[in-house]
């Protein structure tokens, strides 16, 4: 009787979970905990997850854009919600650098390796051996979270993954591999600017950022955004603006207190930490913004230096504002091509565009880290039972590597509150 008793206590007093954000990282905790309430500032989830969608076309990713068929967790949740996805195409990419192109890819793959060879030497099977090994080793941290084991810092990750004994800083990382200079400026921070909007990176960021480049990239047919299954959260679309630790370790949260709180959303958004000291003392990061516009119109020759006709993707090396320009479509809106254009402030779309029409656009002020910064704090537990979800993006930002966070926080609840109902029996 009193097993039953204390048992019946232990369901009525069960651990309660708030979850701060309902980006990829958020929504995948608060499925694997789905008892946890999640506050989402935004009338939907997804976080950075986000697209516009154009009739007769895939949906145009303005935020996290593809994955790969090795992100296990990803693929999880598109078999589960029973997803279409596609393989995404650069097209014949051109990397321009002093309005010349200083790469091309063509539509022969046999071209393509010659002239990789010709230009770069082994430089480019050297880094597809590396990222074949990355690959390999990254597969660990699966069947580390699956057994219900966790890693309490990112530096445990790192050592899972076998990417601990590595410089930070990604140039130097080349260069001690032995990586031709101009294979590193044409080819690695094309890829780089494509992917994070910026070149200079640490090195996990840079190891991911090729593994990407050497492995076929897909999206879900309709936005990435279905990836949320938002119909089974709790969630409550209002703003946290405070979060208060209480004496007696609890958290509280407009008027209801928690046990466990995960912040799973950028924490130098206006969020204030009331005697969470670790969180008031944390060096927030510093983030890149990225504006990415829809554009239906014709590219402007004399602004790129090259024929913009021959071309589907331009990577603009050196150009301190534009970034990347995309071809969606060919005469499919009032008979002008379509293009996703990304850029590091606002853009004069009339000196890019010979005739233009802005069909979207959306900006974001913190779309990734700025991952040149060294590792800020590799810890992300800051007080009792308070996590920061987003710290694993000081090494690198995609979909799979906030699910992997979101899954190994959940493992840390539920071996608490099992050894808590263990100490109550």
């Amino acid at each position: 009787m009193i097993f039953i008793v204390n048992l019946l206590s232990i369901l009525a007093n069960s651990q309660k979970v708030a979850i701060i954000g309902c980006g990829i990282g958020g929504a995948t905790l608060a499925q694997l905990i789905p008892t946890a309430t999640v506050y989402e500032s935004y009338y939907q989830c997804g976080g950075r997850i986000n697209h516009v969608l154009i009739p007769g076309l895939n949906a145009v990713e303005f935020g996290a854009t593809f994955f790969i068929q090795e992100n296990q967790y990803v693929k999880k949740q598109i078999d589960k919600k029973n997803l279409e996805f596609y393989k995404r195409d650069l097209g014949k990419l051109g990397v321009i650098k002093n309005k010349q192109l200083v790469l091309q890819k063509t539509d022969s793959d046999v071209i393509n390796i010659v002239k990789m060879l010709y230009n770069y030497g082994l430089s480019p099977k050297r880094i597809k051996d590396i990222t074949e090994d990355v690959l390999k080793n990254f597969q660990e941290i699966y069947s580390f979270l699956e057994r219900g084991l966790y890693y309490k810092n990112l530096n445990e990750f790192l050592q899972i993954i076998k990417l601990n004994d590595i410089k930070m800083n990604f140039t130097e990382y080349l260069n001690e591999n032995g990586i031709d200079q101009n294979f590193q400026e044409e080819f690695i921070d094309a890829i780089l600017l494509a992917i994070y909007n910026q070149k200079d990176v640490n090195t996990i960021a840079g190891l991911i950022s090729m593994v990407a480049a050497f492995n076929d990239a897909y999206s879900i047919k309709g936005g990435n955004r279905q990836i949320i299954d938002e119909e089974n959260i709790n969630v409550i679309h209002s703003k946290v603006d405070i979060i208060h630790r209480l004496q007696n370790g609890k958290y509280r949260i407009f008027n209801d207190e928690y046990d466990y709180v995960v912040v799973a959303s950028l924490v130098n958004l206006d969020i204030s930490f009331d005697n969470i000291r670790e969180m008031n003392n944390f060096q927030y990061a510093k983030y890149q913004s990225t504006y990415v516009y829809v554009v239906a119109g014709k590219i402007s020759q004399k602004y790129i230096g090259v024929n913009p006709e021959d071309l589907n993707t331009i990577i603009i090396l050196d150009d301190v504002k534009v970034t990347e320009l995309k071809q969606e479509c060919v005469k499919c809106f009032q008979g002008w091509n379509i293009y996703k254009v990304q850029g590091r402030e606002e853009l004069q779309l009339d000196q890019i565009f010979e005739t233009h029409q802005i069909v979207h656009k959306k900006v974001w002020d913190a779309a990734y880290p700025l991952l040149s910064q060294s590792l800020l704090n590799t810890e992300f537990e800051y007080e009792k039972n308070f996590f920061y979800l987003n710290s694993i993006e000081s090494l690198a930002s995609c979909m799979e590597l906030m699910m992997i966070q979101a899954k190994n926080i959940a493992n840390i609840i539920k071996e608490r509150h099992n050894q808590l109902i263990h100490e109550d029996l």
